[in-house]
């Protein structure tokens, strides 16, 4: 969902930014890397599903949401291989819609799904 925002903001920012390697620029690609790595993982799983039942494997086994935790992740790797400071309010108004998201979802599934959803959140994070 936010992976297409990331690599706009990305396309646009990399082409007037040229520098130094530094360590925070260093740290950024690595949760750029990470973040869309297993963004992309969640996606693959979560498709290959189905959709027919909660899904509870991979990812999804220790994480509730990892589609939206890690494209969040990868976002704020960009900022910080930009060494974009503004860019952390974006982040903080990109987070807050997602997060919100996730809620809603968490209140559709569990009135699907019951108690077999409240016992799954007690054994995941986000």
């Amino acid at each position: 969902m936010i992976a297409l925002p990331v690599v706009m903001v990305a396309a646009g920012m990399a082409t007037r930014r040229e520098g130094p390697w530094t360590l925070m620029r260093l740290l950024g690609l690595l949760l750029i890397m990470v973040g869309l790595g297993f963004y992309t993982l969640a996606c693959i799983q979560l498709e290959s599903s189905k959709q027919t039942c909660l899904m509870t494997r991979g990812v999804y086994s220790r994480i509730r949401h990892p589609a939206y935790l890690f494209s969040f992740l990868a976002f704020a790797g960009l900022l910080l291989y930009l060494n974009e400071p503004r860019g952390i309010l974006l982040l903080l108004l990109m987070g807050l819609f997602p997060f919100r998201l996730a809620r809603w979802e968490e209140q559709d599934l569990e009135a699907l799904y019951g108690d077999e959803y409240r016992r799954y959140k007690q054994q995941t994070w986000f």
